[in-house]
């Protein structure tokens, strides 16, 4: 045992034997017996100032008192207690606040804290508290706010705790509770905060009676096994700014009563299995500022009520089964900063009225049926970072005025009938990372302006018509992990300044027309998982140095002109998969340490 923690319990020793010594009153001793629990001399040096030759704790850290004297507030956080929850201080009667969140407790939270008769509010979170949560909880009539979350609770949410009648704040989140919600939720008249999620044990429907909880303001049930319908009368919530119930359950349709939250804000119901169409009532919700709907079964159009939400920010009905255009009346949405709708069956073209949306950050419509040209006014939205519309029907070229996106980061359009050149205007945006254009039909040479694009990570133009040399500025991209150039008309040799792209992890080249030979200055691309050069006019032989990749896992050199040995050296290639030499000119025994390559399971 430390010394601190024996002179704390001498000093408590002294204080119970002695009580004329010291004028220290019950509730001060009552706290240094906790205190003389603790396993860590570290965690008593924050309590120095709980002086045993006190008259009280009064002027003690962390301690408040009410005018009369008593301890009302107890408060710590972030402070590490090896300690069970602190029993010695249940019979601080006038208490009032008790905060011990962060503090690493310990064990359960016992039955006797229903004695604590005058608490208003108990913050245990950000433990490791075990157990049920005590329905003697339901004794305190005071209690406004019980927060309880990320702790290791089970059990069920006692029904009890609708005798609270005060409560206002209820977060039980991050814990593993289970059962279903108690009906008698509804009887807690001044809640205004109920979240519970993170309890992946928690079944069953949300309680009808929730809707008496006239003055609820956010309903979280997030990753739970919440099922069923969403009640009807969830409509009588008019304060209800956040609605959460995301990875859970929830299936049948979104109820048209929604619409009479008339406070929603937030409505966060993705990753469940809703169906039907979503109701044209979101457009009564004049406050409404994100609807994220996506990873659901929903079907139908895009309802164009929702332009009367003119507060949206962000849009997300990714992956469902929508249909049809997008609406019009979509263009009054000028605060939009995502409108993410990949993943659905919405054909028609890109309305130009995106242009308007001076503020949006992502514009993701890829795995859609999109048809038609890029708009050129894409160029007016300064703030974008990110554009996919990548698996459309897209023709036409890419219109210069992208660039005009200089904050742009993402751009993928692959899998379109796009043609042209990319501009090289395209290649000045110092912020993208990555630039995805695998499978159109775009043609012309790659401008030594691509050196400029120093951000890039990923590089994909494969399948395409693009023509030419590969441009020695590739070198300055040293950033880059994936370069992806094939099935293109690209000529002449490979260029070395390749090496200095240290980050590579792929390097795809093959069905093309290169010649020259494999640059040893591969040598120095020391994280290359994939390097593929089949299918080209390659001569020369396979580089010795090549053995220094020893995070190589596929090495392909099929349908070239390689000549020579097959090198010793590739045997130190460790994570080696796959090796395809074939179609070469390669002459020799194949080296006994290739054989030796535990994970080869294709030479």
């Amino acid at each position: 045992m430390s010394s601190n923690a024996i002179t704390i319990i001498i000093l408590f020793l002294n204080i119970s034997l002695f009580p004329a010594i010291s004028a220290l009153n019950q509730e001060g001793v009552s706290l240094l017996s906790w205190l003389s629990t603790f396993d860590s001399s570290s965690s008593t040096t924050f309590f120095s100032s709980w002086n045993p030759s006190h008259q009280n704790p009064c002027n003690w850290d962390y301690i408040k008192c009410s005018s009369d004297g008593f301890v009302s507030e107890i408060t710590i956080t972030s402070i590490h207690l090896p300690t069970s929850f602190p029993t010695q201080l249940l019979s601080l009667s006038h208490l009032t606040n008790l905060v011990l969140s962060n503090v690493n407790l310990t064990g359960e939270i016992p039955p006797s804290i229903g004695n604590l008769s005058s608490l208003v509010n108990l913050d245990l979170s950000f433990n490791a508290l075990t157990g049920d949560i005590p329905a003697e909880i339901g004794k305190l009539a005071e209690l406004q706010f019980l927060i309880l979350n990320s702790n290791i609770l089970h059990g069920r949410i006692p029904r009890d705790i609708g005798n609270c009648s005060k409560l206002r704040q209820l977060e039980l989140f991050d814990n593993q509770l289970s059962g279903e919600i108690p009906a008698e939720i509804g009887k807690l008249r001044a809640l205004e905060i109920f979240r519970g999620g993170g309890n992946s044990g928690i079944h069953g429907e949300i309680p009808r009676e929730i809707s008496n909880c006239k003055g609820l303001v956010f309903l979280g049930l997030a990753d739970t096994g919440i099922s069923g319908q969403l009640p009807r009368s969830i409509g009588e919530l008019k304060n209800l700014k956040t609605l959460s119930i995301y990875t859970a359950n929830i299936t049948g349709n979104i109820p048209p009563e929604i619409g009479n939250c008339s406070a929603l804000e937030n409505l966060f119901l993705y990753e469940n299995q809703i169906s039907g169409k979503i109701p044209v009532e979101l457009g009564s919700l004049k406050n409404l500022k994100r609807l994220l709907l996506w990873h659901n079964n929903l079907g139908g159009n895009i309802p164009g009520s929702l332009g009367n939400c003119s507060s949206l920010t962000v849009i997300d009905i990714s992956l469902n089964s929508l249909n049809g255009e997008v609406p019009p009346s979509l263009a009054s949405l000028v605060a939009l900063e995502e409108l993410l709708l990949s993943m659905n069956n919405i054909s028609g073209e890109i309305p130009s009225f995106i242009g308007n949306f001076s503020g949006l950050k992502q514009l993701e419509l890829d795995n859609n049926i999109f048809f038609g040209e890029i708009p050129p006014v894409i160029g007016q939205l300064k703030e974008l970072l990110l554009f996919f519309a990548w698996q459309n029907q897209l023709h036409g070229s890419i219109p210069a005025e992208l660039a005009n996106c200089e904050k742009l980061q993402a751009l993928d359009l692959s899998h379109n009938s796009l043609t042209g050149s990319v501009p090289n205007s395209l290649f000045n945006l110092k912020n993208l990372t990555q630039l995805m254009l695998i499978s159109n039909e775009f043609s012309g040479e790659l401008p030594p302006d691509i050196g400029s694009c120093i951000g890039l990570i990923r590089l994909r133009l494969g399948s395409n018509n693009f023509s030419g040399h590969i441009p020695s500025q590739m070198g300055f991209l040293h950033k880059l992990s994936f370069l992806e150039l094939s099935e293109n008309q690209f000529v002449g040799d490979i260029p070395p300044e390749i090496g200095n792209c240290t980050q590579l992890e792929m390097v795809d080249l093959h069905k093309n027309k290169l010649q020259g030979t494999i640059p040893s200055s591969f040598e120095f691309l020391v994280g290359l998982n994939v390097l593929d050069l089949s299918m080209n006019s390659i001569g020369g032989t396979i580089p010795e140095n090549l053995g220094k990749l020893t995070s190589l896992n596929k090495l392909v050199i099929r349908e070239n002109n390689i000549t020579g040995l097959i090198p010793k050296s590739l045997g130190l290639c460790k994570d080696m998969q796959l090796l395809d030499l074939s179609s070469n000119r390669i002459t020799g025994s194949i080296p006994e340490e290739i054989g030796r390559l535990q994970g080869l399971d294709i030479l």
